[in-house]
């Protein structure tokens, strides 16, 4: 059916004939590549941005997949996915699209740009239309004089935005956290647009962590200009963390303060400072808010695990149950791992249909089949890992760790291709997920690509630097792989605590730098640990993963020169 007419004029037809494309309270034009807001402002994106969104808005309402936009938008040129996904959140950024109502991400499909189908004039254009006629000139001055005084009464009312002390939301069940908008104490036409683009974008990478309950920014930003109250802030949007910064623009150079708050308690958990240079503000904007989105999402996740160590399980929930698992699990003794399999067990039992305790229990089966940390046949192990990692596909097909089980499943059945690939699913579902690049990293390394893969982890780190111990175990044994040894000892050096099983990593770096004694001593702590412990054992720990069999040969010969038993 078509769209009803307006004085004689099809407002859709009259959009596409006339080269524009209506997003929302925006209009891109087709004709310029440019989109303006609803003053008839440009609103700035990069070149790449703004050639992306001319694409799918010629083809608005249809799935463009992501092959057709790097072959128009990079002509086949090798980029990675982080292009394409850094273009789609600079647009989705300018057009406020913090829901994805507009740029829709289709899994495995592509991207969909909806355009404004009701007819509707555009704001611009209507804002544009001033009154000539007397009637309309009286008009717009009463107007302006009822705006005035209702601008009048909000700048005398000094009540917050949301009363806290009659309006008190409980917490969710999930860890829960609210970005407040950014203080810009620059000068100039441009402050708050930086500042904002940040903390928005932050938000929207943090709502990419299904384990987080993130508030919207219209709710969360209503507290712009307000003395900063954590607590009443916290009660009257119901979420326990609050993150604030505050930014400082000079000539070309940038400072951004950010701060974690546990409003609850009172407590600031973590703070940074970053320090641009504005060449590229675009790079220096996605670089801030990926950094910080992923230190925060993964601080709060183990700041709440820590928390519900010592809580009765049957009062938590399966993804605290869970979180609570992963600090038992980061252990990496067997006991450690078997209170890793009790707590998933759990959240099991608490939610059947919750993807978090079958995606826990993956990674506890593989442990028990990797370093022998159980009394049955190893196979039992594997194949019980695989049938937990496919549950937790099968519940939750969009959940980034539910691929990342999967794809440590193929590591260890030494099929390095699929693993890669769902890797990459898991990152193009969260590309922020930092133990997803870690583990990539692993995959990378034994399929011949450990300069890439150490690469992979130095980005790991920039982008968490507040990052887990198994990290530094992880880039470690890629740095030995690279022959990169006296930087890989540093690398093991600054973990707070060697767990046991890393002491062979310890040992062969130890070797590569010909510290035969060291490396004695390494294996030496080790057997404490495992007196039955063997090159045996190494074997099969990597049987079938290597691609390159001399990588695997010099990891027994280090081995077996740092005193380790056949």
């Amino acid at each position: 059916m078509e769209a009803p007419e307006m004085s004689g004029v099809n407002p859709e037809k009259d959009m596409k004939s006339s080269g524009t494309v209506l997003l929302g309270d925006f209009v891109f034009s087709l004709q310029t590549n440019e989109l303006r807001d609803g003053l008839g402002d440009v609103v700035r994106l990069r070149s790449q941005s703004s050639e992306v969104l001319a694409y799918l808005a010629a083809r608005h309402g249809e799935t463009v997949s992501k092959a057709e936009l790097f072959e128009s938008v990079w002509d086949k040129k090798f980029v990675t996915d982080d292009s394409l996904t850094q273009c789609i959140a600079d647009i989705r950024r300018a057009l406020h699209d913090t829901d994805h109502g507009i740029v829709q991400t289709l899994p495995k499909k592509g991207y969909r740009l909806i355009a404004t189908s009701d007819g509707t004039p555009h704001q611009a254009q209507k804002i544009r239309h001033y009154p000539t006629s007397r009637a309309g000139l009286i008009g717009l001055v009463l107007t302006i004089v009822l705006l005035g005084f209702g601008l009048f009464w909000i700048a005398s009312n000094d009540g917050d935005p949301i009363d806290a002390t009659s309006t008190e939301l409980p917490l969710p069940a999930k860890p829960s956290i609210a970005v407040l908008a950014f203080e810009d104490h620059s000068v100039g036409d441009d402050v708050g647009y930086l500042s904002d683009a940040i903390a928005e974008g932050v938000i929207a990478d943090l709502s990419r962590f299904p384990e987080l309950f993130v508030i919207a920014r219209n709710s969360s930003f209503s507290f712009r200009n307000r003395p900063t109250d954590v607590k009443a802030i916290s009660k009257a949007l119901g979420v326990r963390y609050l993150l604030e910064g505050s930014q400082q623009k000079s000539d070309d150079r940038l400072r951004v303060t950010i701060q974690l708050i546990d409003a609850v308690q009172g407590h600031n958990l973590w703070s940074q400072v970053y320090n641009s240079d504005l060449s590229d503000v675009f790079a220096v904007q996605d670089e801030i808010v990926r950094k910080t989105a992923a230190t925060v999402a993964q601080k709060v996740m183990n700041f709440e695990g820590q928390k519900v160590i010592a809580s009765d399980e049957a009062t938590l929930t399966a993804l605290l149950l869970n979180l609570k698992a992963r600090q038992h699990l980061f252990d990496f003794t067997p006991e450690g791992n078997e209170k890793a399999r009790q707590a998933n067990l759990a959240a099991i039992k608490a939610d059947p249909m919750a993807p978090f305790g079958y995606v826990g229990l993956t990674f506890v089966h593989i442990n028990k089949y990797r370093w022998g940390w159980t009394d049955r046949d190893p196979i039992l192990e594997l194949n019980a890992a695989r049938e937990y990692a496919r549950k937790a596909v099968e519940i939750a097909p969009d959940y980034y760790d539910s691929h990342s089980a999967m794809a440590y499943l193929h590591i260890q059945e030494g099929d390095l291709e699929k693993a890669v690939a769902r890797y990459k699913q898991a990152l193009e579902l969260n590309p922020n997920d930092t133990g997803a690049m870690a583990s990539l990293a692993e995959a990378l390394t034994y399929g011949g690509l450990a300069e890439d893969a150490e690469d992979l982890m130095l980005k790991v780190i920039r982008l968490d630097p507040l990052h887990q111990d198994w990290i530094k175990w992880n880039l470690a044994w890629v740095q030995w792989h690279t022959r990169n040894c006296d930087d890989a000892l540093q690398t093991m050096n600054a973990m707070s605590e060697i767990p046991p099983m890393a002491l062979r990593v310890l040992a062969i770096i130890q070797i590569c730098r010909g510290r035969t004694d060291e490396a004695n001593e390494a294996v030496g702590r080790l057997l404490q640990f495992d007196p039955q412990y063997s090159l045996a054992q190494v074997r099969h720990n990597y049987d079938g993963k290597y691609k390159n069999i001399s990588d695997f040969e010099r990891v027994l010969s280090n081995l077996r020169d740092a005193g380790l038993p056949e």
